[in-house]
């Protein structure tokens, strides 16, 4: 009898245990989602695009992408001068239109106005394409209250991947280091911005980078 009590309260209290422990779990992700969306949120209410980027090598990513959001892109542009471009997104789910202008010197920052559209805005605009289609799939999310995107490249891009952070605000930008697991900062490189990819495909340089 004794016995039955014990192994009774014992289950009671692995069970309560677990309910903690999920309880836990599920604040946490909660939080997370609502800090990532605030993130998104603040950097999309400037009209200014405020980035950094960098070469990495997709086979040493430090992270567990299996929690990223995951985005298959399309992107096209229509015109390179002045920068616009469209997407199709998750096969159609999304589409969008952006046009990206005042580049600086040390390509970190530009002007930004992005909107969605409908499929047939979409189909309309693609006809006037320029250069090649972008493929890419995007891993998005937050990890120390900065919002970074991996960017892993197929079809005539196979091979390439990104890590961008878009920032707030400047200040942001200018204290955050290089991550020691990523290649190269190619910020301010111009032949590694997506408008020239369009245009010319990887760089030369990209195949000494990863060779060191």
């Amino acid at each position: 009898m004794k016995k039955n009590k014990f192994l009774i309260i014992f289950i009671t209290i692995v069970v309560i245990c677990a309910l903690i422990i999920i309880g836990v779990l599920s604040i946490k992700k909660f939080i997370y989602e609502i800090n990532y969306a605030n993130k998104i949120n603040n950097i999309l209410a400037d009209t200014q695009e405020i980035e950094k980027k960098w070469l990495i090598d997709k086979e040493n990513i430090p992270y567990d992408l299996s929690n990223a959001e995951v985005v298959e892109i399309e992107q096209t542009y229509i015109c390179f001068s002045p920068e616009i471009r469209v997407r199709k997104m998750n096969g159609g789910k999304e589409y969008s239109f952006a046009v990206k202008t005042n580049i600086t010197e040390d390509g970190m920052t530009r002007d930004e106005f992005e909107d969605n559209i409908t499929e047939e805005e979409y189909n309309n605009l693609i006809k006037k394409k320029e250069g090649n289609t972008i493929r890419k799939t995007r891993y998005q999310f937050l990890a120390e209250d900065n919002l970074l995107a991996i960017d892993v490249f197929s079809g005539d891009l196979e091979g390439l991947a990104y890590l961008e952070i878009e920032f707030e605000n400047q200040e942001e930008a200018n204290k955050f280091q290089t991550p020691t697991w990523t290649i190269k900062d190619v910020t301010s490189d111009l032949n590694y911005k997506n408008g020239h990819l369009a245009r010319y495909g990887i760089p030369k340089s990209y195949f000494e980078y990863i060779k060191k």
